[in-house]
């Protein structure tokens, strides 16, 4: 109870999307973020570190392409190529988008089929936005399935900072669910540029607290 309520308060004082999610780029835009996590379940190590590399394309102005390299759901490494549409409802507020991936996890060829859910918002300070996106990774050949769901809440504090706290979910096959906290701050280094700093803590199914250091870049 303890470690779940400090990491709840430092969400809430960590307190536009970066990841396009509902919102397709628009077209010609490309969008970079790169970040590394470093885990473990106490503070003297061992530690586990993950990175991973993130690339949207605006192909149009309602179809974006991407690439998506680091880990699955599983832990396991991936590399995954897919194709976003937004989907015919919902409002200029409320956004609904269906996405395709294909690729890897593990070394074996796998489907991702997802679905993202956006809305924006003004607060008092700024814009802000919610969003919850959820793929499954499907094995080809083995049929095996994995889920993940990330909820997020998004603030921006002016034009120089946007907050982050985001609720990571998973299922992957054969092992417990997990719920992992994930808030984190985005500072603005440069015109179209940001340095993200931020925690993760596990609830259920994952006893990792971790820091993670990243990066965002449009073109």
């Amino acid at each position: 109870m303890i470690r779940a309520l400090t990491c709840l308060l430092v969400a809430f004082f960590a307190a536009t999307p970066a990841l396009a999610g509902a919102w397709p780029r628009a077209k010609g835009e490309v969008f970079l973020a790169a970040s590394t996590r470093v885990a473990a379940t106490r503070f003297e190590g061992p530690y586990s570190v993950y990175s991973t590399a993130y690339l949207e394309y605006g192909l149009n102005d309602r179809l974006t392409i991407g690439l998506d390299i680091g880990h699955g759901i599983s832990g396991a490494t991936k590399t995954i190529a897919f194709l976003q549409h937004p989907l015919p409802i919902g409002s200029d507020r409320h956004r609904f988008a269906a996405q395709i991936g294909l690729g890897q996890v593990s070394g074996k060829p796998t489907l991702r089929p997802g679905v993202s859910y956006g809305l924006g918002f003004v607060h008092p300070r700024g814009t802000g936005w919610f969003a919850i996106d959820s793929v499954a990774e499907i094995r080809l050949a083995s049929g095996r399935t994995d889920y993940k769901s990330d909820i997020t809440l998004g603030l921006s504090h002016g034009d120089r900072m946007k907050s982050i706290f985001q609720v990571q979910t998973g299922l992957s096959h054969g092992d417990p669910s997990f719920i992992r906290l994930a808030p984190s701050v985005a500072i603005r280094t440069g015109a179209r540029s940001h340095l993200e700093l931020g925690m993760t803590c596990g609830l259920v199914g994952d006893i990792q607290t971790g820091f993670k250091i990243g990066f965002w870049r449009a073109f």
